[in-house]
Parts: C-alpha cells; sequence; structure tokens
C-alpha cells in the first residue's frame, strides 16, 4: 500500500511507513515492512524511502568556527579546552567527543612561549577558532585581536584578574594581593562581547622580546608552567620557593630545576637481568625491565616464562615474610606490667625484634594492650599457640596475629591506624598517638 508521496507523512521512531521502496535515511526494514527511526517526514525519491529530519541536529563545531572555552589541563606543548559554546549557532551542548579542543603552544600568541602555561592558566576562559575538526578538535587563539583569554582569576586569591599596564610584559594584575602576571589577552578581556574591543591585545606586546623579569619566568626546558620553581599556582608571585623546586646545581640533564627522579638497582622477574626503576621495589611483586613489559603488554611472554616468574616471586614474598618478622597482638594486659617485664614474657619463645605498649598521650599510663615482634616469621608463627594461654598477674593474655596495617586479626575489635589498636564494642580504643 502506498500513500501520496507529494503530500508525505510525518512519523516518529517506531512507526510503520505506508509507502513502497528500499529503506532510505532514517528508515529499516522490520519483516519486510519500513519503520520509521527518527522523527520528521517519510518521502519516496529514485524508490527509496527516507525520513528528512524535523528536528535539529547536534551544534557541531566546523573548521573557522569561533568558539567560547575554559582551560582544563595544562601540558607541556597543549593545552586541553572545554568548548563551552559555538558562537552564531544555538546553544546547544556539544556530544561527548567533540566536547574538547587542543591548543598548541604555537596557536597561543605571536610571542615565542615555552608551554601554553606561560600564557593562560586552569579555568582561564577564552576565545579561540577551530583550525580542524578530523581526528581531534585543534583550536587558535593566534591570528585574530579578539582571541584569547576573556577571563581570569587570580590563582593566589580568586580575584578576578584586571588588565595592566605598568610593566611590560605582566599584562594582568589582581587587585586584592600581589600577584602579576601575563596572559593572551583577548581585546574584549573582561567582557567577551564588544565588537570592537578595547584594545586590551596590545598588551601581548606580539612579536616582541620579553623582558629579563618576565624570561625569568618562563616555564623554560619543556618543564611544565606547575612544576616550573616560580609557578604560581595557588600562591602569589612572590613567596618562598619550596625545597624540591630549588636547583640541584648538577647540570640536572638539561631539565632545568626539575627534581631528579631517583632511580632504584633492581633485577627484572621476568628475565633476570639488572634493571633501574623510579620506584623502591616492593619484594614479592613484580619488576620488569622495559623490554619484559613490552612482551608482556603484547602477549608475546611464554607459558614457562610466567611459570619460573611466580616460582621467583613466590620465594622473594617467602624471605621478605621471614625479614619482616612476626607481630602479635597482646590484648588484656595489666596496666602495671612493662615493656621490660614483657620482653622477658615473650623472649623465652625467639629472638624479639620490638616490643611496644600503647601508652596514652597526655598521662603516659598504659591503654592496656601492646604489640611484640619477633625477629624471624616462623619463629613467631611456631610460638603463637602456646602463647594464647598465657596469663599475666592472674589475667589471661588475648594473643593473635596482628594485621599488617598495626590491628590485630579477626573479631570486629582488630582494626588498627598507624599501629594503634582500635577497639570494637566493648574494646579498647587506641588513638593516633602511640609511639611505635
Amino acid at each position: 500500500m502506498s500513500s501520496s508521496v507529494s503530500d508525505g507523512k510525518f512519523v516518529t521512531p517506531g512507526e510503520k511507513i505506508e509507502l513502497s521502496g528500499d529503506a532510505g535515511a532514517g528508515v529499516a526494514e522490520v519483516d519486510g515492512t519500513l519503520v520509521a527511526t527518527q522523527i520528521g517526514m517519510a518521502t519516496l525519491t529514485d524508490g527509496s524511502v527516507s525520513v528528512s529530519s524535523a528536528t535539529d541536529g547536534p551544534r557541531l563545531p566546523v573548521v573557522g568556527d569561533v568558539v567560547i572555552g575554559q582551560v582544563s589541563r595544562l601540558q607541556n606543548k597543549t593545552a586541553e579546552i572545554k568548548i563551552l559554546h559555538v558562537e552564531g549557532k544555538a546553544f546547544r551542548d556539544l556530544p561527548a567527543e567533540q566536547l574538547f579542543g587542543d591548543l598548541f603552544v604555537a596557536e597561543v600568541v605571536n610571542r615565542f612561549l615555552p608551554a601554553p602555561g606561560d600564557a593562560m592558566r586552569m579555568n582561564d576562559v577564552i576565545r579561540g577558532e577551530v583550525l580542524q575538526t578530523k581526528p581531534i578538535i585543534k583550536l587558535t587563539t593566534k591570528p585574530k585581536p579578539r582571541y584569547g583569554v576573556l577571563h581570569a582569576a587570580c590563582p593566589a586569591c580568586g580575584e578576578i584578574l584586571s588588565p595592566s599596564d605598568k610593566k611590560d610584559d605582566f599584562n594582568v594584575a589582581c587587585g586584592r594581593c600581589d600577584y602579576a602576571a601575563y596572559r593572551a589577552l583577548a581585546d574584549d578581556y573582561g567582557h567577551g562581547f564588544f565588537e570592537e574591543g578595547n584594545g586590551f591585545d596590545a598588551l601581548n606586546r606580539g612579536g616582541e622580546r620579553w623582558n629579563p623579569d618576565a624570561e625569568a619566568r618562563l616555564s623554560h626546558d619543556g618543564s611544565r608552567p606547575y612544576l616550573s620553581p616560580l609557578a604560581d599556582y595557588r600562591r602569589g608571585s612572590v613567596h618562598e620557593i619550596p625545597k624540591k623546586f630549588l636547583g640541584r646545581g648538577d647540570g640536572g640533564r638539561g631539565r632545568g630545576d626539575r627534581p631528579r627522579r631517583e632511580m632504584h638497582k633492581t633485577t627484572c622477574t621476568l628475565c633476570s637481568d639488572k634493571c633501574e626503576v623510579p620506584f623502591k621495589p616492593t619484594p614479592g611483586k613484580p619488576i620488569r625491565c622495559r623490554p619484559c613489559m613490552g612482551k608482556i603488554e603484547n602477549g608475546d611472554a611464554t607459558p614457562d616464562e610466567l611459570s619460573a616468574e611466580r616460582k621467583v616471586l613466590l620465594a622473594a614474598r617467602g624471605a621478605a615474610q621471614e625479614t619482616a618478622g612476626f607481630k602479635m597482638f597482646i590484648g588484656g594486659l595489666p596496666y602495671e606490667v612493662n615493656e621490660e617485664e614483657l620482653s622477658a614474657l615473650f623472649a623465652e619463645h625467639g629472638k624479639l625484634k620490638e616490643v611496644h605498649i600503647a601508652t596514652d598521650r597526655e598521662t603516659g599510663k598504659s591503654k592496656g594492650f601492646a604489640f611484640v615482634t619477633y625477629a624471624s616469621h616462623s619463629d613467631g608463627k611456631k610460638a603463637l599457640p602456646s602463647l594464647k594461654n598465657l596469663k599475666v598477674g592472674g589475667r589471661k593474655l588475648t594473643v593473635q596475629e596482628a594485621k599488617s596495617d598495626g590491628g590485630r586479626s579477626g573479631g570486629r575489635g582488630g582494626g588498627g591506624r598507624g599501629g594503634d589498636h582500635r577497639g570494637g564494642k566493648g574494646g579498647n580504643r587506641g588513638g593516633r598517638n602511640d609511639r611505635r
């Protein structure tokens, strides 16, 4: 059955279309029947039935569009911009895959910049132009005076920054604190809608050299702005430089004042080659050199290699456990018992590594529980059963293996933080003030 094509028919998703032809755009064929998949008018053209959309599609940015965005991330050479609005198009949310655009450092302003963070900061609002849309959106704030930062807040105190011409290259200043810095300003900074602008872009000093004070604050050597020695993130331009940002005086392998990562020598658990890693290795945990990491990620490691690695890890875990010793939680301890007496009592079953009675910070009195650590894990494990019936001063002690975080194992009263015992209902509650 067919209807007048010239008149068309308004359809909604899921509605049958009484036209004969092949399924086109906005139409699907289900059990030999044409069904609409979107709202619109059904038409027949050259033997194909389609539904022309009756609603506006998403407002997708295209090359040449002018967008308003917010700086959401600063990287070495790129600022990630969250696109808030496309000028000249009705406001609608953008699809997730087109919600962010990249602003490369060379497209920020007509001056040399080591990093985009030297001319904008997190949460600054900017206006830019779309350079490309695929495979990712790329933006520029360089070609026109109206492009650049429209709104910026002081990183130190949150006050809105005002344009300033008091000192070259420090073109914004805070009226509340001593913060002053450089931003790639749009000509209508602080307004964002003046057609002719206020000319604030002249404060960018396009094409000129940086003055010595500003040059010293640029994030040279590829360092990120918030890692530079004079980073103004969350504080003003006048502040004590954190020790970790002070120069090491050893050249730094071209990394300026950035702190060097401490490297730890170790052995690859997969191939047994010597290597270095930027963290302290944990015994019993996989540590792999770069080639072996690639093998694991690509799935090229053989079952025999993985089996051999498991044996190595188990052996290392056992050795580390034995070296760490065996820690016990001792509850129900008479308040008059001291550490020397407790040591003598438990030393009969093996060499002790540490004995610690929890005490109150203010009074210095015992809280009635303690921790005893045997130097050998096997000795402590072996001694535990015989210690469970131990009595001191006529009171039976509670002796249990302690958790790795300092509490006792099992039961609701065994929590613990930093070596303290936090009892459950009716139990003792230790504070954070116990000495180790």
